[in-house]
Formats: structure tokens, C-alpha cells, sequence
């Protein structure tokens, strides 16, 4: 038995996919150095190569676009059990059978796959309208802390929505953010985030909305959990309608 190490980019991880069939093995763990390492477990170091990146992912395009996303999807969802072994299996299978294996969902990896790329897209849809932008200095600036790296289709969904805005979304659980501005994009790594002060303008907009927010309850017909049944607690901490003066009320009461 054997494990990979890589660097937890996709370019690694598709690295590690050309040496396993360079090899011919299927190790039984891909993993980061930070990772904590299996017991007694030969671990080789896969050097992320995007020559080698770049001829898996025209292989799995030769397939179908499908299969190349169902693949790009599936390395975002952390909330997948054994995410990089899963994947390298499904793509052996791929290969080897064709883009026919992508569908035999009676087989546990595809299964597995299939299972969190659901969970993955459901998150990124449902952030798509929870997701709030504060003002900053002249740029809209969102935090989000979600559990699968959904900030490329956040990305793609808000860069259609305002082409010509300046905006950034800070994944703080990923530590990447998305910049856009109309003449480029860019995903950037950053540790931490300390943001400026908000402006007057903008303390007001957030005031009003909460006034709304807070008044178009109808005590009678609150159902905290339905509510928390429609709105989980995990989104409520960078929602405008949970901050400032909300913080100090039960934030598990929402309007009906």
C-alpha cells in the first residue's frame, strides 16, 4: 500500500492521477503534507506538473465536457469522504469503460461522487441569494464561510450578475477570495481579512434593512424551526439582517 502527497491544488491532484497510471497503483490515500499522515504507510511526494495536469484534463474532455466538470465539480467538494481517492477511481474507471461508468451509480465511488457534487451545487445555489455585500471604500465586499470551495461558481453566477461593478468575495474558511472589477478577475489567496470601516451611506442602507427586517415580522407566526429549516444558523453570522442590532436579539426569529 501507498499514499500520495500534493499540494491541494487541482493541478496536483491531476498530477497525481497521471503518475497512478503511470505507476499502475491506486494508493490508498492523497493527501496534503499538513494532513496527518496514515500509520506505517509509504507516502511519495507527487510534484504538481501542469504539462501532466494539462493531458489528463484533454483526456477526460475527449470523454465529454460532462465528465471534465463532473471531475473539476467533484474536487471542490470537501464534504466528500475520501474526495481524492474517490475521484482517482472514478477516473480509472472512466477510461477504462468509457463515460457509460460516470452513471453506474451502484458503484460506491461514483455513488459517493455524485452524493457530494449534489450537496456542493445545493450549497452554492443557496448562497447565490443568501450571499450580502457591505461597501467599503467604493468596492462591495461579501464574506463567506462555506463548506465546499463553491467561491468558482459564486464567482461565475455574480460576475454575470454585475459586469460592471467592483466586488470581492472572501471565502474565510478557504482563505481564497474572488476579485472582479469590469476589466479583470482573479482568485487570490489571503490568510486574513481586515476590512475599513464602513461608510455613513452604507451604516444607513444597513439600518434600514434591518428596520424593514425587523418589522415585517409577525410574532404570531413565527416558526424558528422552519426557519432554521429554510435559513441554516451557519449562513446568519455575514447576513446583514444577523449583524449590528439583530446580534443583540434572537436571530433565530425570521419573518414568515
Amino acid at each position: 500500500m501507498t499514499g500520495y502527497l500534493y499540494d491541494g491544488s487541482l493541478d496536483g491532484f491531476l498530477s497525481c492521477v497521471f503518475e497512478s497510471f503511470v505507476r499502475r497503483e491506486i494508493p490508498t490515500v492523497i493527501q496534503t503534507p499538513e494532513q496527518q499522515q496514515p500509520f506505517l504507510l509509504a507516502m511519495t511526494g507527487i510534484a504538481t506538473c501542469p504539462d501532466k495536469a494539462r493531458r489528463v484534463e484533454k483526456g477526460l474532455k475527449r470523454l465529454s465536457a460532462r465528465i471534465w466538470e463532473m471531475i473539476r465539480d467533484g474536487f471542490l467538494c470537501d464534504c466528500m469522504v475520501n474526495r481524492e481517492v474517490s475521484l482517482l477511481r472514478l477516473i480509472h474507471q472512466l477510461f477504462r469503460y468509457g463515460p457509460s461508468a460516470a452513471v453506474n451509480y451502484t458503484d460506491p465511488d461514483v455513488n459517493n461522487v455524485c452524493k457530494a457534487l449534489r450537496a456542493m451545487r445545493n450549497e452554492a445555489h443557496l448562497l447565490t441569494g443568501f450571499v450580502r455585500f457591505t461597501e467599503h471604500n467604493g468596492v462591495l465586499v461579501s464574506v463567506i464561510s462555506p463548506k465546499n470551495q463553491v467561491l468558482p461558481i459564486l464567482a461565475q453566477h455574480f460576475s454575470a450578475r454585475f459586469p460592471g461593478e467592483q466586488f470581492m468575495i472572501y471565502d474565510q474558511k478557504h482563505h481564497t477570495a474572488f476579485m472582479h472589477t469590469p476589466q479583470r478577475k482573479e482568485f487570490i489567496e489571503i490568510d486574513s481579512l481586515v476590512l475599513p470601516p464602513i461608510g455613513k451611506e452604507e451604516a444607513a442602507f444597513q439600518a434600514m434593512w434591518q428596520d424593514y427586517f425587523e418589522h415585517v415580522s409577525i410574532p404570531q407566526r413565527q416558526n424558528p424551526v422552519c426557519q432554521r429549516t429554510h435559513l441554516a444558523m451557519r449562513y446568519r453570522p455575514w447576513m446583514t439582517e444577523f449583524t449590528g442590532r439583530q446580534s443583540e436579539k434572537n436571530t433565530n426569529q425570521l419573518p414568515e
